[in-house]
């Protein structure tokens, strides 16, 4: 009886390992399933649909250099019900774009006419200043091609102007380039920082060695070889291209806002309107060495180089494949790019491994997070992990996981102008959750971070990693991630909660004093007024006030359906006027100075009202040293 029962036992642990075996075998071979697929597909992204309230998307799918599904769903125009159609709807990929200025750069480096490891001024025809912030000249590096294709140019962010409100506003790139090269603050080589200059200005090295525009170069070289002929980068659209382009939109007050079209200044850098199956045939070239049907654009050794990882920040970190985002996802290796336009969200996936790669694109302002909760799910899928296992190892060198504690800002941001106060409204929280356990905040968003190795965390649910790097004196300065960026330990006095009360607090103290002090010039007589010493901080506090209010308002006063400021996006003529008005304060503040010397002569005055005096001129320095820090009161 005893042996029967075992007997069971064993036969039932057959029976659970036989059927998730072949269930796994029945997920992998799914790929092949296009009923499957469809179905898979239709599900997810009408569900996605519904949640991010996108009216359209577009997708295709290639593997073994064939297009193996493609489909559009719902509307590219709401107003004439016209639905999306993966080979004849335009949709506006972005960033993804970056990755036919890198294609570019490889074939003239195929050519010799490019050389990755060459300073990239011996091809410009102006100079970009070898001067890194903070560093000595001695020390600095040229930058590189390949530092561009790296995103390790160590340029500083900007969002003024990238996108522009219509055609006229956009300038010619040579001149973009020459009049807004942006200030150095890494040296070069040392770590990822996202620059949508360091792209266009590779562009613009593909468009002086070739004597040809960018965009002509592309359409001659790429789109024209792969048949990409509903493809290109002007701005709007030719008349030569037959598709239409899909509106942009957001979801507003419950109804749908649309846009006609968005205008990107850097444009080789995010302009690119193509197809779901146009973008198919992009990916089949760079999974087929280099070619699509008869045609080739790049040689099988240059894509083997070309996919090969060529920077990253710590060990076996994901990184920089020549132009490609590297990701590693249930075991398997994955070359992409994201793309976000203000109002079109897209991603582009390779899995050299698989010879697969997936192209999606959402119409909707706020899909952002779309694009990755469907390549993730459509891996688990179709693709059984060959090896999900985040391994821990001994935990006798983890470090003390309360030295991540603290708020942290993205290496991308602005350094020499007012972009500059976005480190305040976009910083990373990390702190202790009750359970001790790691987690972190970023724009609302909360992950769990687990130390796997010594100063290594992970998150499972992004698949991402950081390495807590320590300085000279064991405290947790930078988070090197395996994403083009670094996240730098914000300085007390940059933090949300700082900044806070020190604005709204001297807002406060200031309307206070006013009215003490105007009361008091009426009550006393007039030997005892001392109005000068009262009326002056009144005046710089109401003036620092009324440049707050400015200042909020400029920082609100957002474009109807992209949801920016329009100081983002065209100039800004009250800005003009804040940074000239706003040189009286460091006059009024001299003054009051001198007047804080004058009350301590004053006998009348009680000493902790002398102290009040002496603290809110005080204060008020500090008002201009907030001023001078976040680039609003500069030359």
């Amino acid at each position: 009886m005893k042996d029967k029962k075992y007997l069971f036992i064993l036969l039932i642990f057959l029976f659970i390992i036989t059927t998730f075996l072949f269930n796994s075998s029945i997920k992998a071979e799914d790929i092949n399933n296009i009923k499957a697929v469809k179905s898979y597909f239709d599900g997810f992204i009408e569900s996605q649909m519904e949640e991010y309230k996108v009216p359209g998307v577009t997708i295709s799918l290639v593997k073994d250099g064939e297009i193996i599904f493609k489909k559009g769903y719902g509307y590219y125009d709401l107003e004439n019900n016209k639905l999306v159609d993966p080979e004849n709807t335009l949709f506006r990929p972005g960033s993804a774009s970056k990755l036919f200025i890198w294609t570019a750069v490889m074939q003239l480096v195929e050519q010799n006419k490019l050389d990755l490891n060459t300073d990239i001024n011996q091809y410009l025809d102006f100079k970009i200043p070898n001067q890194v912030v903070g560093i000595n000249k001695d020390k600095i590096k040229p930058i590189t091609v390949l530092d561009l294709m790296n995103h390790t140019a160590g340029f500083e962010d900007k969002v003024v102007k990238l996108f522009v409100l219509n055609k006229n506003d956009i300038k010619p790139l040579d001149q973009y380039l020459k009049e807004n090269i942006p200030i150095r603050i890494f040296p070069v080589g040392q770590e990822m920082a996202y620059s949508n200059y360091g792209a266009a200005l590779a562009a613009y090295l593909v468009q002086k060695v070739s004597n040809l525009n960018f965009d002509q170069y592309v359409k001659q070289n790429i789109f024209e070889p792969l048949k990409m002929n509903n493809s290109t980068f002007r701005q709007p659209i030719p008349e030569e291209i037959s598709a239409e382009s899909s509106y942009g939109y957001r979801y507003k007050n419950g109804s749908y806002i649309k846009d006609e079209f968005e205008y990107i200044q850097l444009y080789p850098a995010g302009s690119l309107s193509s197809t779901a199956q146009d973008m198919a045939k992009f990916m089949i070239a760079h999974l087929n060495n280099g070619s699509y049907l008869d045609q080739s654009i790049l040689n099988p050794e240059t894509i083997e180089f070309m996919h090969s990882q060529s920077f990253n920040h710590y060990n076996d970190f994901a990184g920089m494949a020549h132009g490609f985002i590297e990701m590693n996802y249930q075991g398997y290796r994955i070359i992409s790019h994201g793309g976000d336009t203000l109002l079109f969200h897209t991603g582009l996936y390779l899995i050299p491994e698989l010879n697969t790669g997936l192209f999606v694109s959402y119409n909707g302002k706020d899909a952002a997070r779309a694009r990755d909760l469907l390549f993730r799910n459509f891996l688990d899928r179709f693709f059984p992990s060959k090896d999900n296992q985040t391994v821990i190892s001994d935990q006798s060198n983890f470090i003390n996981q309360k030295l991540l504690v603290g708020n942290y800002y993205s290496n991308r941001y602005n350094h020499s102008s007012l972009e500059s106060i976005l480190k305040i409204m976009m910083s990373y929280n990390v702190s202790l959750n009750q359970d001790q356990n790691l987690v972190y905040n970023y724009m609302n968003e909360i992950n769990k971070l687990e130390q796997i190795r010594p100063a290594v965390f992970y998150d499972q649910s992004s698949n991402s990693k950081v390495y807590a790097k320590l300085n000279k004196n064991g405290n947790v300065t930078e988070l090197l991630t395996n994403n083009p960026n670094v996240l730098k330990r914000m300085s007390w006095y940059e933090g949300q909660l700082f900044n806070l009360i020190f604005i709204v607090g001297y807002i406060i103290l200031t309307l206070i004093l006013t009215i003490i002090w105007i009361k008091s010039i009426f009550r006393r007589s007039v030997r005892k007024k001392y109005m000068l010493e009262k009326v002056i901080p009144v005046i710089y506090g109401l003036i620092t006030v009324g440049f707050f209010i400015v200042i909020v308002y400029l920082l609100t006063n957002n474009h109807p359906v992209y949801g920016v400021p329009m100081m983002f996006l065209k100039s800004s003529p009250l800005l003009q006027k804040i940074k000239l008005l706003i040189w009286i304060l460091p006059i009024l503040l001299i003054v009051q100075i001198i007047m804080n010397f004058k009350i301590w002569s004053i006998t009348s005055w009680t000493i902790k009202y002398r102290v009040l005096y002496t603290f809110y001129t005080l204060w008020s320095a500090g008002i201009i040293w907030w001023f001078y820090h976040w680039n609003i009161l500069k030359l």
